[in-house]
């Protein structure tokens, strides 16, 4: 009896996740929406610079199966969108815009697994971000930039399809403090959106 309970606890131990102390590296993209604010958000200006895409680089370390920690440097980057503009004094004239965010920070997530593959997991992520927006009036390209703190969270799934190698999908919220372009009565707030990722331990 003795010895069929040694055989099930070391089978156990055995088919359990081993990340502790290993390092691991992941890569990112995502799809979602700026949330913006001010007088320009609700016009077309506005809402040409709401659809946007992620992507991200991650490395980091696992203290043991259910915490780990990681730098990252993440882009944010809004759908280039161009108008044809007919002003009745001016003329007609051709309008692009399009914002870039790049941010380097530091996160830590909590994992709950479910089963030996399966896993929940939440997280936070704070960092440093550099926004841009972009206007070009035929092919005249003005530019606004700011500098400031991101702050983030996260919620998603995984699933180790071996031992060093799996995949997560999940939810990603960021919000930029102070991101204000003013030139144009336009506030970049943050961003949401849906991520996937795949990442490696070794």
């Amino acid at each position: 009896m003795k010895k069929a309970l040694l055989i099930a606890a070391v089978a156990a131990s055995a088919s359990m996740p081993s990340l502790a102390n290993d390092n691991y590296i992941a890569l990112e993209i995502g799809r979602g929406q700026h949330i913006t604010s001010g007088d320009s958000s609700n016009t077309q200006f506005g809402k040409d610079l709401e659809d946007m895409g992620q992507f991200s680089i991650k490395a980091g370390h696992y203290f043991d199966k259910n915490v780990r920690a990681y730098g990252y440097l993440q882009g944010a980057v809004s759908d280039e969108v161009t108008h044809i503009v007919i002003h009745p004094t001016d003329g007609i004239h051709s309008v692009k815009t399009q914002s870039t965010t790049v941010e380097l920070g530091a996160g830590a997530d909590y994992l709950h697994y479910i089963n030996d593959q399966f896993y929940l997991l939440a997280g936070g992520n704070l960092g440093v971000y550099k926004s841009e927006l972009e206007v070009s009036v035929d092919g005249l390209t003005l530019t606004e930039d700011n500098t400031g703190l991101a702050a983030g969270a996260n919620l998603g799934l995984g699933y180790k399809f071996t031992e060093r190698f799996g995949m997560e999908l999940g939810y990603r919220y960021t919000h930029y403090f102070g991101n204000e372009f003013k030139d144009y009565g336009f506030n970049i707030d943050g961003n949401q959106n849906a991520y996937l990722n795949a990442s490696y331990s070794f």
